[in-house]
């Protein structure tokens, strides 16, 4: 007998009597005191309550689940009763939950989820080894809601499951229970030393080559090429400032990590030896997964946050002794016009010492602008770049391709495996990588930055624990927006050529 069916049945009180209107005036009172008892009971139990061993599931599935949004109140212990329900999916045989059937999917319906966190319709697998469940997201605070969920669950399994509360991609809820060892891309903690060293010596080497050491024509042909010690004190000053911008970009993310909580690997410093600059910045990869978005952005934000400041700090340093004379480096004039932000500053700052083909400088201003340089490229929101991660914790996955997050669905409502690896970028990561194909006719740097990212990002971040619930501090979300405006500001040219077009037009000469 189902549960309803077993708490129907003792309404109708001592002797089958259900009214009392042929019953003696002394007994009125307490058989409506008896009939408001069993009411009760007859709520609890519908809320699976009282009087049903955990985990037992209802023997009346006729009725599909429905919305308790709706206005009936669709199945809420308000409604028609929640043991009377069937989830899309509960009866089969391959769910991965240890024992799962429709006995364990319901047991976790109703201890896990419920109508006042996530209402479940429909279960299905998740990739190789997880569950997935769909349905209404019924808590008013999303994280507060996963953070009641995650406890239960904890109750129900204990610690070998974990649960990721997410946004399909038609933008609904969806709850993931995976087991506690998923994880993906880890690595032993030798390979992670080794990698990181192996990239820092490598950065050194494109980083002196770039301050004027010529290391890789060393490496290249050694008993042509000469390196005395001059050449390598003379580098040191710029390259050591710009190993500073690169430490404290660096420093930002782990000192954001450390208040959230967060696991980080050993940054690997990627090398470059493009002109002035040694290094394309570090990639910075999380240990586990990222609580929830507004970790995600405090993480990602705080590294190109600190990482502009303090390169901004050695700009205006380097302007100050390069206006005094107390330059020392020589750089082409015309190489200021691949900036416009640094181009005008500079002009402001020398002026006519500019009218030159080569002007000195402060080793200081060409390492600042270096790590400006870094900087903006990092904060390009595509990928897992720091401006990616910084675009999916502010818009959230909405406008990602999530196949390969969610698998595909076959017609027999199944979930296909190994589905689609594409990129994954949000719409403005596939604008970005647009402009910078584009920019690539004219720049080499644009080129080599976009096959960087081809080659390393090549799949979807990975998605925090609890991605429902958007970033709620405004001064973190607008250091954010800058941030990510910071390309604008960095990477355009100087358009030298219209502005000396238009000085020409101001002043008309006679035929």
């Amino acid at each position: 007998m189902s549960t309803v069916g077993r708490c129907r049945s003792g309404l109708q009180g001592p002797m089958g009597v259900g009214s009392g209107s042929t019953t003696p005036t002394m007994f009125k009172a307490a058989l409506r005191h008896l009939r408001r008892q069993q009411q009760q009971r007859l709520t609890r139990c519908r809320a699976g309550s009282e009087d049903e061993p955990p985990g037992t599931p209802s023997t009346s599935t006729s009725r599909p689940a429905a919305d308790p949004a709706s206005p009936n109140g669709g199945d809420s212990p308000e409604g028609s009763g929640m043991g009377e329900q069937k989830i899309a999916g509960s009866e089969r045989g391959d769910l991965q939950i240890p024992k799962a059937g429709r006995e364990v999917i319901e047991k976790l319906r109703y201890s896990v989820f419920g109508y006042d966190t996530l209402w479940v319709t429909s279960v299905d697998n998740y990739q190789e080894s997880g569950v997935v469940f769909k349905g209404n997201l019924r808590a008013k605070d999303p994280a507060a809601g996963y953070a009641k969920m995650k406890d239960k669950l904890r109750a129900e399994l204990g610690d070998d499951w974990q649960i990721f509360l997410l946004e399909d991609k038609d933008e609904k809820p969806t709850a993931v229970v995976l087991p506690s060892t998923a994880r993906e891309g880890q690595i032993s903690r030798f390979t992670e030393i080794w990698l990181a060293v192996s990239f820092g010596i490598l950065t050194t080497v494109t980083t002196l080559n770039s301050a004027g050491v010529p290391l890789l024509q060393f490496l290249i042909d050694p008993f042509r090429t000469a390196i005395s010690l001059k050449d390598i004190t003379d580098a040191l000053p710029l390259a050591g400032a710009f190993w500073f911008t690169l430490g404290a970009h660096e420093w930002g993310h782990r000192w954001a990590a450390g208040r959230q909580g967060v696991s980080l690997y050993l940054p690997l410093i990627v090398p470059a030896g493009f002109g002035f600059l040694g290094s394309f910045g570090g990639l910075t990869r999380f240990r586990g997964f990222v609580r929830d978005r507004t970790a995600l952005l405090d993480v990602a934000a705080s590294g190109p946050a600190v990482g502009t400041a303090a390169s901004l700090g050695l700009v205006l340093a380097g302007l100050g002794l390069s206006s005094a004379g107390l330059g020392d480096v020589t750089v082409d004039s015309a190489a200021f016009a691949d900036s416009w932000s640094i181009g005008l500053m500079v002009q402001a700052a020398l002026g006519d010492a500019l009218a030159n083909p080569e002007v000195r400088v402060s080793s200081l201003l060409v390492a600042g602008w270096a790590g400006l340089v870094v900087n903006a490229l990092n904060c390009l929101p595509a990928g897992e770049l720091d401006g990616g991660r910084m675009a999916l914790a502010l818009f959230g996955r909405r406008h990602a391709d999530v196949t390969r997050l969610r698998g595909s669905s076959t017609a027999d409502g199944t979930t296909k495996q190994g589905g689609s690896r594409s990129l994954g970028y949000t719409a403005l990561g596939v604008l970005t990588i647009a402009a910078l194909a584009i920019t690539s006719f004219n720049s080499t740097l644009a080129f080599y930055w976009i096959l960087f990212l081809l080659a390393l990002q090549r799949g979807p971040a990975l998605p925090c624990q609890q991605e429902v619930a958007p970033p709620e501090d405004q001064g973190q979300r607008r250091l954010a927006y800058a941030l990510m405006a910071l390309p604008l500001l960095v990477l355009p040219p100087l358009p030298v050529d219209l502005i000396l077009a238009w000085r020409d037009m101001g002043t008309p000469t006679l035929f």
